[in-house]
């Protein structure tokens, strides 16, 4: 019977469910990244910008490691029929923890080379330490994912924001006494044990020697759908603090690094908070196609509705706000912040059409869409970032980005008959409010003799006014999802976005 369970599931009790769930992990999710926010602000005042700019190469790297070893573990657990029995999450828990242990030898035997490459010899002691980040994060619970598959969220959320709030602490704590990058590392290395634990405590499996047969053939199958998706989409996100690291002054480095982590802010949100929701609805349409294209249609316009007011503010006040977030040396990263702003808004459009195929069941149709962007990445990355540095690699991403958009929707079309008309529709909105909330953000921060801390406070007021004029306009929308959760018909507006 569980078999059939996402398409049957009555869509009032899964829109109800999937609401109270988006409310729950939207506030915990915001709470962990205002906290790592404000940690960012403090330690960026008294932690030098080459050593921020050492981390991010750290991470980076495990990163590598990582995405080279990814099995698709939380996305198995979600999508398969029998994710939530004990044989699955045992076979599971296993696959997590040999991937730890590998990327555990993988940092032990490339540390020295990699720090030689980069002519740092700082990192190769940090890449020694920083595994233990995928090690910990492979004996977590596997169960956290298959009582998301329920819209059950409350054990994600003590487990998941639970740990970044103690990493965040223990962080802060670390880096107001050491003042260097190993209080980032060993902080990050925390969260991931406090994660584990909590996990087990919270949401446990018992891990048996015996792997169960039908468990282990389906998540292999399931990985050779994921492989190379992994280490493409890390191209696509972190490969421009690889080049960076090898082309620009650490300093330099440092300071894009917070820039960016600050302009990914609604991008994390989105990821965190809707994109989990948006699959299991979606896949409720696996065996309805118009009711999938409406689907994907109203949460796209949803994303651009809000999302590009938001970047547009964003990109007009970013010297004042890199200025007062992080301190004035930050103003400097402002072109960089600006071209990666408009990069997360399309990317969080695109997070929507790929669920598509995450709730289809089918992950390497994803494949081309990133492909596409990955060759873009790995031609234009380098000489655009020797030419123009930082802002040169955000406008990789960026245009790289926009190409990929292009061949997902001309995929769309052919798997579930979306409209590209129809999609470039569902821009309007936001394209309109941008331009109105553009002109005076321009005019106050451009012309108006005011204080930097005055523009930022303004600039947030009006773009604060446009979503409140956006969240009236789509009301009705937004009550029918909190009633139905099911998008309500292709005429209808929007459904899912105002979480965070």
């Amino acid at each position: 019977m569980s078999v059939h369970e996402p398409q049957q599931a009555d869509p009032g009790a899964l829109g109800s469910k999937a609401f109270r769930g988006g409310r729950l992990l939207a506030a915990g999710t915001v709470v962990d990244r205002l906290a790592r926010l404000g940690r960012n602000m403090l330690l960026a005042r008294v932690i030098l910008p080459d050593d921020f700019a050492l981390m991010a190469i750290t991470l980076v790297v495990i990163a590598l490691f990582t995405a080279l070893t990814e099995v698709g573990v939380a996305q198995a657990v979600i999508q398969n029929r029998r994710g939530s029995t004990p044989e699955f999450l045992n076979v599971a828990w296993w696959f997590g923890v040999v991937r730890g242990l590998v990327v555990a030898v993988m940092g032990v035997l490339l540390a020295g080379p990699i720090a030689r490459f980069y002519d740092k010899p700082a990192l190769e002691p940090l890449l020694l330490v920083a595994p233990a980040i995928v090690v910990f994060t492979g004996l977590t619970s596997p169960r956290i994912y298959a009582l998301q598959r329920q819209f059950r969220f409350g054990a994600t959320l003590w487990t998941m924001q639970g740990a970044g709030l103690l990493g965040t602490a223990m962080t802060i704590v670390l880096g107001l006494l050491w003042q260097n990058v190993w209080a980032l590392v060993l902080g990050a290395v925390f969260e991931a044990f406090a994660r584990f634990v909590l996990s087990f405590v919270l949401c446990p499996v018992r891990p048996r020697l015996h792997l169960d047969r039908e468990s282990t053939r389906d998540l292999f199958r399931f990985s050779r759908g994921m492989a190379g998706l992994p280490l493409m989409t890390l191209l696509i996100m972190q490969a421009d603090v690889f080049v960076l690291g090898k082309v620009i002054p650490d300093y330099q480095l440092g300071l894009y690094t917070l820039a960016i982590a600050l302009a990914a802010f609604p991008l994390t949100l989105f990821s965190k908070v809707v994109q989990p929701l948006v699959v299991p609805i979606l896949a409720t349409f696996q065996d309805d196609h118009p009711g999938m294209r409406a689907s994907v249609l109203q949460l796209s316009r949803l994303v651009w509705s809000f999302g590009l007011p938001l970047t547009t503010v964003m990109s007009i006040a970013s010297a004042p706000l890199l200025a007062l977030i992080y301190g004035p040396p930050f103003a400097e990263a402002a072109p960089a912040f600006s071209l990666y702003s408009a990069f997360c808004i399309v990317y969080m459009a695109s997070m929507v059409t790929f669920s598509v195929y995450l709730a289809l069941a089918r992950p390497g149709l994803q494949r081309r869409f990133t492909f596409v962007r990955a060759a873009i990445v790995v031609v234009a990355l380098y000489p655009l970032s020797v030419l123009w540095g930082s802002p040169g690699a955000a406008l990789t991403l960026l245009v790289a980005m926009l190409v990929a958009m292009a061949v997902q929707l001309v995929n769309l079309h052919k798997v579930i008959g979306l409209p590209v008309a129809a999609y470039l529709a569902t821009m309007r909105p936001g394209l309109l409010a941008s331009v109105l909330v553009a002109i005076p953000t321009a005019l106050l921060v451009l012309v108006a003799p005011t204080p930097g801390w005055a523009d930022v406070l303004l600039s947030a007021a009006l773009g604060a006014a446009t979503w409140a004029v956006l969240l009236f306009r789509e009301r009705r929308a937004l009550r029918q999802l909190r009633s139905a959760g099911a998008p309500p018909s292709p005429a209808g507006d929007q459904t899912l976005e105002e979480q965070p």
